[in-house]
């Protein structure tokens, strides 16, 4: 079979209209199995250059670009050589929404990601990994759970909070007693511990974790009560001063309903 004329696109790359980009999408969508195997780089690499523009900038863009996540990670395992290898070359924006693709096409990318979070040279690079992982399903989840808690104790602050982040992101997708009950106990005991962050962002990501753990019914009465009165702290209801940051008040409040609703539901 003859390889498909991608001329199309490499001009459709150099213009400004954002209709003129998503018809070569489109058009790549539509004609996925007509690629050779040998072109499949080459074109996630060209369309991923929509991943560095600033949608802030050029905000007619941003459905062209979610639609060029779309057709790449319906490449699915084809593509993920070439991600991998675009993580190492791109900015931080383009790095982003690459994460994102990886982490829509699921599965087929795991290992790799996997590979990426424990040995990735960079903090930056873990973190984009971990990012693309919290999106994979359930099994993926628990099992990188154990190591998601101890990164907790990074020294990265951007890995902390994006583990912080992942955290609640699996407890969200578990019902008590799928997750095991020591590393549940772990990451309760972590998280308290990362309220006292000098980051705010951590704080804030940890102390919604600390919510969704009540909401899910994770804590037993003790636990709770433990978390009520950092949570309280957190707000300066105990004689503290309040946490200055408007985002982890905010968290903390939403955080402690929660709480206050689960305890009273024990109690009585």
């Amino acid at each position: 079979m003859p390889e498909m004329n991608l001329d199309f696109l490499y001009e459709a790359m150099k213009s400004n209209d954002p209709a003129i980009a998503a018809n070569a999408i489109a058009e790549i969508g539509s004609n996925i199995d007509k690629l050779g195997p040998e072109q499949i780089p080459e074109v996630v690499e060209v369309m991923a250059n929509l991943f560095y523009i600033d949608l802030g900038d050029k905000p007619q863009f941003v459905k062209v670009v979610e639609d060029t996540v779309a057709t790449i990670a319906a490449f699915g395992e084809s593509a993920v050589p070439t991600l991998l290898w675009l993580l190492n070359e791109s900015d931080l924006k383009a790095n982003l929404m690459i994460g994102r693709t990886l982490g829509r096409i699921g599965p087929p990318a795991y290992g790799d990601l996997k590979d990426l979070f424990y040995h990735g040279h960079t903090p930056w690079q873990r973190v984009l990994a971990l990012f693309a992982l919290a999106k994979m399903h359930e099994a993926a989840l628990m099992e990188i759970f154990p190591d998601v808690v101890n990164a907790l104790d990074d020294s990265d602050r951007e890995l902390r909070d994006t583990a912080a982040r992942t955290v609640g992101r699996i407890i969200s997708a578990f019902k008590p007693g799928q997750l095991p009950r020591d590393i549940v106990s772990a990451a309760f005991d972590k998280l308290l511990f990362r309220m006292q962050d000098l980051s705010a962002v951590v704080r804030s990501k940890t102390v919604r974790s600390i919510g969704k753990l009540a909401f899910k019914d994770y804590l037993d009465v003790d636990q709770l009560r433990h978390a009520k009165v950092e949570v309280e702290n957190l707000l300066g209801l105990n004689g503290d001063e309040p946490d200055p940051f408007y985002l982890v008040r905010k968290e903390a409040e939403e955080a402690l309903v929660k709480i206050n609703e689960k305890l009273g539901n024990l109690q009585t």
